[in-house]
């Protein structure tokens, strides 16, 4: 459908409510399409991307300081997975509340999938922790690399061939608690904060 014909639909046809709900109907389901690719993007960026720079870190293939933030980055990666989460997850409930329920003998999608929930049917459990997973998987990878991150700035000065007391005497020591330090609060915070999603689930929300 072109934009005048939607034009028109909108500010010619007599039936301007349901011409609103189908308008409503058809950018929500588009927003839910474009979160879920973006979604995917995300999930498979976070799963293989860190595991390959922080790889590369330990081999000594890549170096410096950006790679001592790939922790933050492993943080911001799952925000921006829960956004998608939740964007996926409001859409279909504005759908369901707010435009099937005004159409009482429709069977909407999102009614469908509510009835689903209701029977425990076609829903399998590892839908209901996909996103716990994911979170769980993230926060692997935040100590993770963390922890590589920690002993490279242990043993900056002395290499890797330095005894862990003759490192302890260098400044690289002192870098390493104080990071370490910093990213024992960050990793606390982002628990925190990402401890009511872990159960959440889109698809079950919806």
């Amino acid at each position: 459908m072109s934009e005048y014909d939607r034009h028109f639909k909108l500010t010619e046809t007599r039936d301007h409510e349901i011409v609103v709900f189908e308008e409503q109907y058809r950018s929500l389901r588009k927003e839910i399409l474009d979160r879920q690719q973006r979604r995917f993007f995300i999930v498979a960026g976070a799963a293989l991307g860190i595991p390959s720079v922080s790889g590369l870190k330990i081999t000594g293939v890549m170096e410096g300081t950006f790679l001592y933030i790939v922790p933050l980055v492993v943080v911001a990666m799952s925000f921006l997975f829960v956004i998608e989460v939740n964007g996926i997850a409001r859409a279909g409930r504005f759908i369901e509340k707010r435009i099937e329920n005004q159409f009482k003998n429709v069977a909407g999608w999102e009614h469908f999938l509510k009835d689903l929930r209701a029977t425990n049917d076609l829903t399998p459990s590892v839908v209901k922790v996909a996103n716990s997973s994911f979170l769980i998987l993230m926060a692997v990878y935040f100590v993770f690399s963390a922890l590589v991150s920690a002993s490279r700035l242990w043993y900056r000065e002395v290499g890797d061939g330095g005894g862990f007391f003759e490192a302890a005497q260098t400044s690289g020591a002192f870098w390493s608690l104080t990071y370490s330090a910093f990213m024992l609060a960050a990793f606390f915070a982002w628990i925190y904060g990402m401890w009511p999603h872990l159960k959440f689930s889109a698809e079950t929300h919806k």
